[in-house]
């Protein structure tokens, strides 16, 4: 919407915006919504047509702002609110209004302050309410400036809850404090995940990954630590959990508890320290993850001393692999082993 030559051409478009980030601001656009803003688009006389098509172009329900473009609306948003006090008897027509002028046209924009006016009220939008949403870092609420009255000691039951992990949970803690685990204000998935992957080559480097290997194959050989540190991290980000447990727990653990000591010795120093990213086959199409019913097969070919992965029909597909997306590289398989017939 903002880079549109019809909004540049004409700035007292911009009186609409807060508006329309409001009724779109649940990501729903209701009936009544439509019609309202319809009949005030309708209703505005210095419109030309281009600029009406323009604006109803902004009311489809099926087609609602980007993640992008609803931002972008915000930071215009706010560049105008800013400095007005939530307590304030501002309305939204005064937002934008003001927006129409600070891009040079206000003029215009004030002769629709009374039919906008008529649709918040309509909506039942409130422009301190609004200023909330657009602010929402500065909303206080009453159970904020009251305090429980402590009948326990806190840290005598911080002992109890972290138990003998006290110091693996703090040393954690501290680790995903660091700024190199800063969030990652993007909407781009690609990048996403590679903050993720990052986060946990960060975690790897710690010797977290290989907590629970043993320790001839690179490991810290404490199984119970492990799980401290997973439970821990959900204190940051669950995708970084989910990506964690994957690697060093599906992946790693497959290899460790399924496979040989020929699998320990190739395998295990390499998943530990995530120099070899690898997946989780086992879910399929048809059942789920029940293992018993698995329908995938393993074919063992005595004479190239190797499997034969095979998916007989298409409810044995294979689904939900993790680390598949991206970045694995291997991947621990299940499925029914078949030897000689």
């Amino acid at each position: 919407m903002l880079a549109s030559p019809i909004l540049a051409a004409n700035p007292s478009l911009y009186v609409f915006l807060p508006i329309l980030y409001m009724v779109w601001s649940d990501a729903v656009l209701t009936p009544t919504e439509v019609k309202a803003l319809n009949d005030l688009i309708d209703g505005q006389k210095w419109l030309k047509d281009n600029e009406r098509e323009f604006l109803r172009a902004q009311l489809n329900p099926s087609a609602p702002p980007t993640p992008d473009e609803f931002k972008s609306w915000l930071s215009e948003i706010r560049k105008a609110a800013d400095g007005i006090s939530p307590d304030a008897h501002v309305r939204l027509v005064d937002i934008g209004i003001k927006m129409a002028e600070l891009k040079g046209d206000g003029a215009v924009a004030a002769g629709a302050r009374e039919s906008l006016s008529r649709v918040e009220e309509t909506l039942g939008l409130i422009g301190g309410e609004a200023l909330y949403s657009f602010y929402p870092e500065k909303r206080r609420t009453i159970t904020e400036d009251r305090h429980t009255e402590k009948t326990f000691d806190i840290d005598a039951m911080a002992k109890i809850l972290d138990g003998s992990q006290a110091a693996m949970i703090q040393k954690v803690k501290t680790i995903i404090s660091d700024k190199e685990f800063a969030y990652l204000d993007t909407d781009n998935l690609s990048d996403y995940r590679e903050r993720v992957l990052k986060w946990c080559k960060h975690l790897a480097d710690q010797g977290y990954g290989a907590m629970a290997y043993p320790k001839e194959f690179g490991g810290g050989g404490d199984m119970e630590a492990y799980f401290a540190i997973m439970e821990t991290l959900s204190y940051h980000d669950l995708s970084m959990v989910i990506k964690f447990g994957v690697q060093f727990g599906l992946w790693g653990m497959s290899v460790y508890f399924l496979g040989t000591e020929k699998h320990h010795k190739q395998y295990l120093k390499q998943i530990g320290s995530l120099e070899l990213p690898g997946c989780f086959a086992m879910t399929e199409t048809g059942h789920g993850s029940n293992v018993k019913g698995i329908e995938t097969t393993a074919t063992y070919d005595h004479a190239t001393r190797s499997f034969i992965i095979n998916t007989p029909f298409e409810q044995a597909k294979k689904e939900y692999i993790g680390n598949a997306a991206v970045h694995g590289q291997m991947g621990t398989v299940f499925a029914k082993l078949i030897v000689e017939g």
